[in-house]
């Protein structure tokens, strides 16, 4: 991929995320969980085991402990998103509870799409009708060993497809309470909108990235969780950024409240850890800016694998 350091507006492309490198679940059956994304096609391919680590960083107490399996696609590692499991044993995982007073913001579901999710998607899985990637699209509907929400959506059947065979992570599903506010603030991260999503709907994706979306629906009653980084469930996204200390000052330029970077050490991956941001979406998300250079990740310059329309609803 060249390697570039303004576009043509000038805007600093250092300070712009150019990759989606991680979604976060917090699972309390760690071998449940890593044994159930593997039979959906995503296997693991890397742990790391934290003995001690500073969790302040992340709202926890100074020392932490837990066990991270990091799973991909046929893709696999710098080529594609890692769903990122993290069993938690100091603290421990909290479950998650149910909201009484209304649906809750922010993330929502994990997203995957596949040739055939018959597959392995049980047959009596719920089927729904959902928008991605600004098209209405067909989606089975199945949960994770930890309650996890998660959508199957099968790739276009017309072999517009030029990668491994097999699952695909996708996209992530969040709930917005202002789709407006929810566009600007994703905006300044890099990310754009699709022109043709239905409304009550925002389809975000990185110019660099395309392969994977963030995509949101308006709820506007939806009520901001109170959800900590050891809460049950899908809890946060890893962004990568080239330059971790430029992204912040961005932000501080613009006005915006964020704390400094920090380094987290993972001293058994062969990066030995690193330097992250931690900000919050407008309602709650957390969103994690990774300092990642560009020559570390392999996108495709195109769209692989675009979402096939339910017929008749366009």
């Amino acid at each position: 991929m060249t390697q570039t350091s303004a576009t043509d507006d000038g805007v600093d492309l250092r300070r712009q995320v150019h990759a989606v490198l991680h979604c976060n679940i917090n699972t309390a059956a760690l071998d449940q969980a890593v044994a159930y994304y593997t039979a959906l096609g995503l296997p693991e391919r890397m742990r790391s085991v934290s003995t001690d680590t500073d969790g302040r960083p992340m709202g926890l107490d100074e020392h932490t402990a837990s066990v991270t399996a990091f799973h991909y696609d046929g893709r696999g590692p710098r080529s594609a998103p890692a769903l990122e499991l993290v069993g938690w044993q100091e603290p421990q995982v909290i479950a998650r509870e149910l909201r009484t007073d209304g649906r809750a913001a922010g993330f929502d579901r994990l997203g995957l799409r596949t040739p055939d999710p018959s597959a392995f998607v049980p047959a009596d899985a719920p089927h729904a009708t959902v928008v991605c990637r600004g098209a209405h699209v067909a989606a089975r509907l199945i949960t994770d060993p930890d309650g996890a929400p998660v959508e199957v959506i099968e790739l276009d059947p017309a072999g517009l497809v030029d990668e491994p065979d097999g699952t695909k992570l996708s996209h992530v599903r969040m709930v917005s309470t202002d789709l407006d506010r929810t566009a600007r603030w994703w905006g300044r991260l890099g990310f754009t909108p699709a022109s043709d999503a239905p409304g009550g709907t925002l389809s975000l994706t990185v110019r660099e990235d395309p392969t994977f979306s963030v995509e949101f629906t308006e709820d506007t009653d939806a009520v901001r969780p109170d959800w900590r980084a050891n809460t049950q469930g899908l809890y946060r996204i890893a962004l990568a950024v080239d330059d971790v200390t430029a992204a912040y000052e961005s932000l501080v330029e613009s006005g915006a409240d964020v704390p400094e970077p920090v380094f987290i050490p993972m001293p058994d991956i062969p990066t030995g850890g690193f330097t992250v941001l931690f900000l919050a979406d407008p309602d709650g998300a957390v969103v994690e800016l990774v300092a990642r250079p560009r020559s570390a990740v392999r996108r495709p310059a195109e769209p692989a694998g675009i979402p096939h329309p339910v017929e008749g609803s366009e």
